[in-house]
């Protein structure tokens, strides 16, 4: 039997194996499909490639590990944005929850919706990408309105299909290949390399990882949520991280880096050169169920940020109502519409790099609220604890730091943007604190 939740009325239904899925489905999707070219395009050497999703799972794993403590000692709906406020104040949570809400998972969301209209244009040959991306768009908000068990009982089915699939895709790649990204003459320069091609790279293998924390999203309805979310977080990154080197050493062993830089559907010419014949069809269609296993997360964990964030006075209290399935449908229909909003304007490339330099600007600074929830608050009990002290979290912030610092240097006018749409959260936090009426969210 469900448990509920003290803070809202939310139910604790999840257990280890759905978040696993979570997890997994939300991060394996768009961005191993999409990128695996434009990274290709952007280091030119196998190695090189190898090497750079090496440094994105580093990242990643050493984030997950930071933000399993905080989730453990903070087990409430609302995920990054619940451990900025607690650290920093409302103003900082502000910028959080809703940076996730208007860019991170939105502009997300609606690559994955103009993605999967894509395909499906490929396959059938007719239709319009922003008719198709909307209609995707609706059909997952209905899903959604089924609440929780019906959203995860569709991720767990639908993930172990992306893993099978994408399992299947490498180990073609891996056993019939023949090593041909990784012969010498295979290396090319790229036109855009140094310091610029490492940012646009890493930017590319930033949104392929990114969503290893969206789990945290759904603490309040976590299971046993101390012991549960550090496994969940841990493992999920674990996971995708080894299953993105196997899927990348296969795409090496089957074209060369040049044939991976030309390629819109890496996975489809990698198979198709292997296997010949209508193969490359079926990868669509697998494509296609891998996308939408990933999309529906989106829609999972995003009205879960507005209800925690509504709840504490930063958004509309509309957004705390809450059907009799236990789901914030008055938020799920504003993430819908916010997702369909973009879906219907944006590209694939300039909606994952200006996502992932305000993603890692505030994930850096959700990083640095570990450093006063360790040290400042002993109230909280700790599940889990991140091992080697403060050296561990002190490397996950510097890593994203630095990387932080490339992006703006060379992208300055994405910089800008950036820096334009933190300023107008921060500029909304303030208001909303200002009219906090009795301290409820103060540091």
């Amino acid at each position: 039997m469900s448990e509920v939740s003290p803070q809202g009325g939310l139910k604790r239904i999840m257990r280890v194996r759905d978040g696993l899925a979570v997890t997994v489905g939300i991060v394996i999707g768009a961005g191993i499909l999409a990128t695996p070219g434009l990274i290709a395009g952007y280091m030119g050497d196998p190695w090189t490639i190898l090497g750079i999703w090496v440094l994105g799972g580093v990242v990643a794993g050493l984030s997950t590990l930071v933000l399993a403590e905080m989730a453990a000692a903070l087990p409430n709906a609302g995920g990054k944005y619940v451990y900025a406020k607690a650290a920093f104040g409302p103003v900082a949570g502000f910028v959080a929850g809703w940076s996730e809400i208007f860019v991170t998972r939105a502009f997300s969301g609606a690559a994955k919706a103009v993605l999967i209209a894509g395909y499906i244009i490929s396959l059938t040959g007719r239709g319009s990408v922003p008719i198709l991306a909307g209609v995707v768009c609706i059909a997952f908000g209905l899903v959604h309105m089924g609440g929780l068990k019906t959203g995860t009982a569709f991720q767990n089915v639908t993930t172990i299909v992306k893993v099978l699939i994408l399992g299947a895709i490498a180990a073609v790649g891996l056993m019939a290949g023949q090593g041909r990204g990784f012969a010498p003459d295979a290396v090319f320069t790229p036109e855009t390399s140094g310091f610029l091609g490492f940012a646009l790279a890493y930017q590319a293998v930033a949104f392929a990882y990114y969503g290893w924390e969206d789990a945290a999203k759904l603490s309040e309805e976590t299971m046993d949520p101390g012991r549960s979310l550090p496994r969940i977080l841990i493992g999920g990154a674990v996971a995708v991280a080894v299953l993105y080197l196997l899927i990348n050493v296969a795409f090496l062993n089957a074209l060369t880096p040049a044939e991976m830089a030309a390629s819109d559907l890496v996975a489809q010419d990698a198979i198709q050169s292997v296997l010949g014949g209508r193969t490359g069809t079926l990868v669509v269609i697998a494509s296609l169920l891998i996308l939408v296993s990933s999309a529906n997360v989106n829609f999972m964990g995003l009205p879960r940020v507005a209800f925690g964030l509504a709840r504490d006075g930063l958004a509309p209290r509309a957004f705390t109502r809450l059907d009799d399935k236990g789901t914030p449908t008055v938020a799920l229909g504003f993430i819908t519409a916010i997702i369909l909003g973009l879906a219907l304007t944006g590209t694939f490339e300039f909606l994952i790099r200006f996502m992932m330099l305000v993603a890692i600007s505030v994930d850096s600074m959700v990083l640095l609220a570990f450093f006063p929830l360790r040290y400042k608050r002993d109230d909280l009990e700790r599940p889990f604890k991140v091992p080697g002290g403060p050296w561990l979290p002190a490397l996950a912030v510097l890593l994203n730091v630095g990387v932080l610092v490339i992006i703006v240097a060379t992208q300055p006018a994405l910089a800008v943007g950036g820096g334009v749409m933190l300023g107008m959260l921060v500029i909304g936090g303030l208001t909303f604190a200002r009219r906090d009426p009795g301290g409820e969210n103060a540091a």
